[in-house]
């Protein structure tokens, strides 16, 4: 698909990262840790963190970070697949519902935290993206070539997301083949399935970037997996 690029697609298929921070205990030496996120509107990670995290501490005295994302394999050598360093500076976002509701779609169960423990959300903005792939796919992109605007507002993405999950529940538990499906989220290039705590990536074959794109691609989808 020309459309895509190659370190975006990894990042927008995957839920977990190594996010590594400048320690403050120990000054000068990164500090790594696993860490859930979803892509805003602009395809920047969002975190959401405890205060009292060691990489919230750190992050609060040095916002440089970085996110490593290593794509999923089963078995073989790890090294043969694809990874991203996605380096950045992490930004606190306080009152932006899109993000929040959009990060709790992504990982319902992390809703209690905002009412219990405080956690607070973060945003990557990027500084410099570097992508292997493989041998002789090694390369570094700017933010620009890895920015991709999500064409849905937060209110027609949350209007697609209901009508998939309320009429269409069906088609979305063939597409990935499980018992359980929800749609958490879509952008251009293809839309984001939960099946239990895993996330399932559904790639549209063409960009799509307005409403009736979207109808005729899911409409196309529908219909292959209904032969």
């Amino acid at each position: 698909m020309e459309f895509q690029n190659p370190a975006r697609t990894l990042m927008l298929a995957e839920s977990f990262g190594v996010l590594s921070t400048i320690s403050v205990d120990l000054p000068g030496y990164p500090f790594g840790s696993l860490t859930p996120y979803c892509l805003d509107r602009m395809c920047r990670p969002i975190v959401y963190i405890s205060p009292i995290a060691q990489h919230t501490r750190n992050i609060v005295a040095d916002r440089r970070v970085s996110l490593t994302v290593l794509e999923r394999v089963a078995s073989g050598d790890v090294q043969a697949h694809g990874r991203v360093t996605y380096i950045a500076n992490a930004l606190h976002v306080s009152d932006d519902r899109d993000i929040h509701e959009r990060y709790f779609r992504y990982f319902p169960a992390s809703r209690q935290y905002d009412r219990t423990h405080a956690f607070e959300f973060f945003r990557l903005e990027p500084v410099r993206i570097r992508f292997i792939g493989g041998f002789g796919q090694i390369f570094w992109m700017e933010p620009r070539e890895f920015a991709s605007e999500n064409p849905f507002s937060a209110e027609e993405e949350t209007g697609i997301v209901k009508h998939m999950n309320r009429d269409h529940a069906n088609v979305l538990r063939r597409l990935v083949k499980a018992e359980t499906a929800t749609m958490a989220g879509l952008d251009s290039e293809g839309f984001d399935v939960l099946t239990g705590d895993t996330k399932v990536r559904i790639s549209f074959p063409t960009r799509v970037t307005n409403m009736e794109e979207a109808r005729s691609a899911f409409i196309e989808l529908a219909r292959h997996v209904s032969k």
